[in-house]
């Protein structure tokens, strides 16, 4: 749960601009709690891509992404992919040498959770979109061997075995900020062993993002402010004590801003 005690967010708002009923019916966004009630987080610009030849410049995060979202054309297994964006780099494809696998943060900046078929911002300039999983350069800290990948059909978000195959969409630059670091600080291989992350291509070598403060954390009696989101989060993980529906956890949240007399908390975007 977080409060809207520190004004300024450093999360990409999500895009998401209507609110729903359990039934998934359309409802009025007011006092109702949800994502598009609020619309936290970084605003995004207008117009938010900027379309140089075969590249486009994504100025809500400083990122340049080729145009075409299926670049290698074929479904490429994790190391393939990364090996693929590395022989972009060395034929200096579309005049770059800095391609690389995007990170799942970098990746999912992407999505507008408001759309589907696919999960991109309405009016978006790229070509070649597939309705289907592409990799990015994190592995999964649960199962190492495993890395994450996201779907453009619905914005959803899994891992699965380097072994699989996906698509590959090159991102280059350094960003402006508003992506954060994944936080991952370890390179692995396809069967999940420790490797050098140096020329490794994966995300723990370049760590691109917003850099983590140190402290991240601050408490505060019974909440804690994230010094790099610039949110905070109540000092209790569990707020009812046990799993609740989607309904009950608005509601929830709801009686709590009723006894403190202020409407300060919210449930968190996906964000």
């Amino acid at each position: 749960m977080t409060s809207n005690r520190v004004s300024r967010i450093a999360c990409i708002a999500t895009g998401q601009k209507t609110c729903h009923d359990e039934t998934g019916r359309q409802i009025e966004c007011q006092r109702s709690g949800q994502d598009a009630e609020f619309q936290a987080g970084i605003s995004w610009p207008e117009p938010r891509f900027i379309v140089n030849d075969e590249c486009v410049d994504d100025r809500l995060t400083g990122l340049m992404w080729t145009r075409k979202a299926n670049f290698a054309d074929f479904p490429l297994q994790w190391i393939e992919a990364l090996d693929f964006v590395r022989e972009m780099n060395r034929q200096q494809v579309l005049g770059f040498s800095d391609w690389r696998l995007p990170n799942r943060r970098e990746l999912r900046s992407l999505l507008d959770f408001q759309t589907r078929k696919p999960a991109l911002p309405a009016h978006h300039p790229f070509s070649d979109v597939f309705l289907g999983w592409y990799w990015t350069s994190t592995t999964a800290a649960i199962a190492p061997e495993h890395a994450w990948y996201v779907h453009m059909e619905g914005a959803r978000m899994f891992y699965g075995g380097k072994d699989q195959s996906y698509l590959v969409w090159p991102v280059r630059g350094e960003g402006n900020g508003a992506v954060l670091q994944t936080g991952q600080d370890h390179c692995y291989d396809s069967q999940g062993q420790y490797m050098n992350c140096a020329g490794s291509s994966q995300d723990a070598e370049y760590r691109t993002g917003k850099d983590w403060p140190s402290p991240r954390f601050v408490e505060n009696d019974e909440y804690i402010e994230d010094h790099l989101t610039g949110l905070c989060w109540r000092r209790s993980a569990d707020l009812t004590g046990k799993p609740v529906s989607w309904m009950q956890a608005l509601a929830a949240i709801d009686k709590l801003n009723q006894q403190a007399g202020v409407r300060r908390w919210r449930l968190p975007n996906i964000n």
